[in-house]
């Protein structure tokens, strides 16, 4: 069967569209650190949500989800994603390089700094930039905090503010309702730490903000595919109409 051609000529458009509501630039060019930032923007208006993996680069499952979170389709609202904040460390399977530093301690960060608090300086301003009301930062531990009470693994860490405990309660429920084993079972942490990226735009700047933890002790796509269907209830829950 034939397809009319103003069909064709629609499917393109909407094609070329699609591709044009998504931009991609990187943050601290010209520098060692350099490193992909994409912002889709949905045809209706609606808040800004910023999704991060790759602060640490021995935990690929993060950055693998923002990944994932970077082909979503928005239709309300934006999303920006930063798949690979410690590009550097990420190649090299380490936590970070002891020349950048722990940028998960840099917040809110110096233009001028050490490379974590560049790194966290530009994050910042990247948010201030969009006017971010959320922030989600993906994160792994060593093991189930069910198992080992000093793990963080298998836990949503919130900042203190009201917005942010009330969306916690729904996405735990949310991802616990796709997982059958207890033992991975999400469970609400404490607040982010001090000096990472949920902690300041919480504390400081009054924004929903979240660190999410899985278990390393699960497969690398099971633990990918957790952290996407939370920030699938975040991205709901603050009005960024995005899969």
């Amino acid at each position: 069967m034939r397809i009319p051609l103003i069909v064709l000529l629609l499917l393109v458009f909407l094609t070329s569209a699609a591709a044009a509501a998504q931009e991609q630039f990187l943050l601290l060019p010209g520098t060692p650190y350099a490193t992909e930032v994409y912002v889709s923007r949905g045809a209706a208006p609606g808040p800004a949500a910023l999704v991060m993996g790759g602060v640490h680069g021995n935990e690929p499952a993060g950055s693998l989800a923002a990944e994932q979170v970077c082909r979503f389709a928005v239709s309300r609202g934006t999303l920006i994603v930063i798949p690979r904040v410690n590009k550097l460390a990420l190649s090299a399977g380490i936590r970070t390089l002891p020349e950048i530093g722990d940028i998960n301690r840099a917040y809110p960060g110096r233009a001028d700094g050490t490379p974590a608090e560049r790194i966290a300086a530009a994050v910042e301003a990247l948010a201030a930039k969009y006017r971010v009301s959320l922030l989600i930062d993906l994160h792994e531990a060593r093991t189930f905090h069910r198992l080992d009470h000093t793990s963080l693994g298998q836990m949503l860490l919130f900042a203190a503010n009201d917005r942010s405990a009330e969306m916690a309660l729904t996405a735990i429920d949310d991802i616990n309702g796709l997982i059958t084993e207890p033992v991975k079972k999400f469970a609400f942490g404490a607040h982010p730490i001090p000096g990472s990226a949920a902690y300041h735009a919480g504390a400081v700047l009054g924004l929903a903000a979240f660190t999410v933890e899985t278990s390393g002790r699960q497969p690398l796509e099971e633990r990918a595919a957790q952290h996407v269907a939370i920030v699938r209830s975040l991205l709901r829950q603050e009005g960024v109409d995005a899969e």
